[in-house]
């Protein structure tokens, strides 16, 4: 049973939940990545050490563990960030943040879930990641993936914000770059890429304009911009509709 810290009500309650079940802890062998035809890397910062099980064709980390002992907010740092890498590529991987990491367990966008106590623990979660990502750099990955970075799990309005469509131009405009902003650029940026509001017309079309990688990448226009409309709908007004800018 871990020993609960002096700040552990400062955890946001979903951060607290993740750590009463955690779900990464462990490890790979040498032997087992061979016999499913994956690199093992094993990523360390102090006491921690981060297990990749990562495919040699396209960088893809398939599976993630971790080992530690250390303090509960060490342990959630190092549980959120496996939760994060895993799936996705070691380039998405070198871009986490620990705002990044934060966020996905936040109760309310506004407020973190780590708490001040915490900051140590997440630079040192994000040195072992660094360490990891060193051990993969001569495995190719493709320039461009069908993949987002973009989680699911936001919570919804229902109906979407009262009085919507009333509020003024400039008022709707500055509500919705201030999703993009909080919600949705984050997690572009792991792609190397970036997310602009155009404009936000009447009719509920809302234009973006992507930047960096995601301008050459055609999930753009797939994937991630699916996710982009989920996300605006569900914390906005079910009647937007988002359009990338020609």
């Amino acid at each position: 049973m871990m020993i609960r810290p002096f700040y552990w009500e400062l955890f946001s309650k979903k951060l607290r939940e993740k750590i009463d079940r955690l779900r990464f802890v462990g490890s790979f062998t040498q032997k087992l990545a061979e016999d499913k035809g994956m690199r093992c890397v094993i990523g360390k910062e102090g006491r921690l050490k981060f297990y990749w099980l990562v495919d040699e064709s396209d960088g893809i980390i398939a599976d993630a563990k971790f080992q530690v002992f250390g303090p509960v907010g060490l342990i959630a740092a190092a549980e959120i960030a496996t939760e994060l890498v895993l799936h996705k590529n070691y380039d998405q991987v070198s871009r986490l943040t620990a705002d990044l990491i934060d966020q996905h367990v936040r109760d309310r966008k506004e407020l973190p879930a780590f708490p001040k106590e915490c900051d140590p623990y997440l630079n040192q979660v994000l040195s072992a990641i660094d360490n990891a990502v060193q051990q993969c750099l001569d495995i190719p990955f493709a320039a461009s993936y069908d993949t987002t970075p973009i989680e699911s799990d936001f919570g919804e309005i229902p109906g979407g914000i009262p009085g919507w469509g009333e509020f003024p131009h400039g008022q709707k405009v500055k509500i919705v770059q201030e999703v993009i902003e909080k919600e949705i650029s984050p997690y572009v940026e792991l792609d190397a890429g970036g997310v602009k509001l155009i404009e936000v017309h009447e009719s509920g079309e809302v234009v973006i304009a992507y930047e960096g990688s995601c301008t050459t990448c055609h999930s753009s226009t797939g994937s991630t911009l699916t996710a982009i409309q989920k996300i605006l709908r569900a914390r906005v007004h079910p009647s937007l509709f988002v359009t990338p800018s020609l």
